[in-house]
């Protein structure tokens, strides 16, 4: 089995622009796979051989969450492949309703991006969200570390991390981008022994060639899932890079693929 756990789409009316905006932003240094709609993702991932993938969106502000939740809700009856996270934005004034909402509808959790969304991950706006959605038992899943994007935002720093780490231990958290496209000396120093999964979207190709990735992915193999940030990297490369590793033991891509995933997420069926 193999569990993406880092996509991305968007409702088709609005896929290309979306697509074509992210990519000015980006100044070329990023391309996209897929055209971002739910068709070509399922395409992609029978492309690359990927069973499930999880769908990550985000709330630029602070209107969006219902919108959200009600366009996830329809692609969920729709999809047995897709596992579908919401949004809420932290300077939403009516978020402990549709965190409530959220958890009654089956959604597993909630996907925060502080540069896109403009808020300080450990802001105190932030952590009276963080803490109702772990109340209702809902998932964190966290853009982390620099954003190619929005170079100049320190929204979501590795030291911002480090204190909600400290503030919420023991909590289903997850860090995207390995907890940061190449900050991973820092994270050793600041949180790397402490308990929270990461996802390798993005950024599997340096950290297999980064000493200090390597030794933060050794001392946390039970915490690190497989993820690629689709469109934004091509799902069957991945694929094929962890399948084809010299480094990886038969054990360690299947927890990677599925196993340690499995334990924070249920899939559909």
């Amino acid at each position: 089995m193999i569990i993406d756990a880092h996509t991305h789409i968007y409702p088709d009316a609005v896929a290309k622009r979306a697509i074509s905006t992210i990519l000015k932003n980006a100044r070329g240094l990023v391309d996209a796979h897929t055209d971002g709609t739910y068709d070509n993702l399922l395409a992609s991932m029978d492309d690359a051989g990927v069973d499930f993938s999880v769908v990550l969106p985000v709330a630029t502000n602070p209107g969006q969450g219902r919108g959200i939740l009600q366009w996830v809700k329809q692609l969920q009856d729709r999809s047995s492949r897709m596992i579908f996270f919401s949004s809420v934005h932290p300077y939403d004034p009516g978020y402990k309703d549709l965190i409530k909402e959220t958890k009654e509808s089956g959604i597993q959790g909630f996907k925060f991006h502080p540069d896109y969304q403009g808020f300080p991950a450990d802001s105190r706006e932030a952590y009276r969200i963080y803490e109702e959605a772990l109340n209702n038992d809902l998932i964190l899943y966290f853009h982390a570390g620099p954003d190619l994007s929005l170079p100049d935002s320190d929204f979501a720093t590795i030291e911002r991390f480090s204190n909600i780490l400290r503030d919420f231990q023991g909590s289903k958290i997850v860090l995207a981008h390995g907890g940061g496209d190449g900050e991973w000396e820092k994270i050793l120093e600041l949180y790397g022994a402490r308990q929270c999964y990461y996802d390798l979207s993005f950024v599997l190709e340096k950290m297999m060639l980064d000493k200090h990735a390597r030794q933060l992915f050794k001392q946390n193999e039970d915490y690190f899932f497989f993820g690629t940030d689709s469109p934004w990297r091509e799902q069957k490369k991945y694929v094929d890079l962890i399948k084809n590793s010299d480094y990886l033991s038969q054990e360690l891509k299947e927890r990677l693929f599925y196993k340690n995933i499995l334990k924070l997420i249920k899939i559909p069926g």
